[in-house]
């Protein structure tokens, strides 16, 4: 089936001509993975997939809503999504890379950087 609007994004990966179930609802880029061990379960993983998404009004006559960045957190075999503007998104990044800098930083002294998960800690 067609997209609802007739025309995809650029970055729209999915074959919409094989969607069953009428036209489609969204467009999704191709996803990016993480593969992200637990601390004490490094047989059961958690995943967190990243990709471009917008998502189509139900009415056809309405604007599509905007473009997001999408991160699904799939963790005991259930998933939360997290929904970010570009700008959001840019400023994950750089809190992301800051951190990373700074324990590289302070392993630096070590000769090696950290490259296990520490323990999570709740924010509460």
């Amino acid at each position: 089936m067609p997209s609802r609007t007739g025309r995809c994004p650029r970055w729209c990966a999915r074959n919409h001509a094989a969607d069953t179930s009428g036209a489609a609802f969204y467009h999704a880029s191709e996803s990016l993975s993480v593969t992200v061990s637990r601390p004490g379960d490094p047989e059961l993983p958690d995943l967190l997939d990243v990709q471009a998404a917008q998502y189509l009004p139900d009415d056809p006559a309405d604007p599509a809503w905007p473009p997001a960045i999408e991160i699904a957190v799939h963790a005991a075999g259930r998933y939360r999504l997290i929904g970010l503007t570009p700008s959001q998104a840019r400023e994950l990044a750089r809190a992301l890379t800051r951190t990373a800098d700074l324990l590289t930083a302070l392993a630096h002294g070590t000769g090696e950087e950290r490259d296990q998960a520490a323990p999570a800690r709740s924010a509460g």
